[in-house]
């Protein structure tokens, strides 16, 4: 329950989802020649497209699950007597509905390298419009919702439930994934929020090893 005490959300709160949209909108470019690249013959190359793909996936999937679990229920009953913002959170779970699964089709023609250039092209043009439409949806409608409704400390709180469900491994891809070709202050605001040791490994080990491992060409 709201205190006389609580502290609104600032822009520099709601900073690590941002750092979300971006990455997924970084990935959504490195999408269009996907279906191209996958032709090649090269094993290599194979394996890159798929680590960037289960990357740019993965974080897709953990994000939308986050927001369903933990974020819009909790403004639900914050929201109730507002009609708009109703229907704003359940745009905003329609839409999880219809991208999650596009992502498991995906996968499932990546699983066949001899039909998925029959099909890839058409499934991730499909994709990136309909992420691109409801990333911008979300910042548009759902983001001021989210300011209105949930207090800093609060938004605290959900965000070290979700960030406890993770494993070690889960982290370890997330945050490089996160920080990726992000600006350096941008990622400064994200990273005080995290544990001294958590820090330490992105910046010593996670990191590090993100940057050797060759991805999407």
């Amino acid at each position: 329950m709201t205190t006389t005490h609580a502290t609104p959300l600032s822009a520099e709160d709601l900073e690590v989802v941002h750092l979300i949209h971006s990455a997924l909108r970084r990935d959504t470019e490195r999408l269009a020649d996907f279906a191209q690249k996958w032709r090649t013959a090269d094993p290599g190359t194979h394996d890159a497209l798929l680590l960037g793909w289960h990357g740019f996936s993965t974080e897709l999937h953990t994000h939308h699950s986050v927001e369903d679990v933990y974020v819009w229920p909790f403004m639900r009953p914050r929201l109730a007597h507002d009609a708009g913002a109703m229907e704003v959170l359940d745009a905003m779970e329609a839409e999880h509905s219809v991208i999650d699964p596009a992502l498991a089709e995906i996968e499932a023609v990546l699983d066949d390298r001899e039909t998925a250039t029959e099909r890839l092209g058409g499934l991730l043009d499909g994709l990136v419009t309909s992420l691109g439409a409801h990333l911008a949806h979300e910042e548009r409608d759902a983001f001021p919702l989210i300011e209105q409704s949930i207090t800093k400390e609060e938004w605290h709180d959900i965000s070290m439930r979700a960030f406890a469900q993770l494993d070690k491994r889960e982290v370890s891809e997330m945050l490089p994934y996160l920080f990726e070709g992000a600006p350096k202050d941008r990622v400064a605001v994200v990273l005080k929020s995290l544990p001294v040791p958590v820090r330490v490994l992105n910046r010593f080990w996670w990191t590090p090893r993100y940057a050797r491992e060759r991805r999407w060409a």
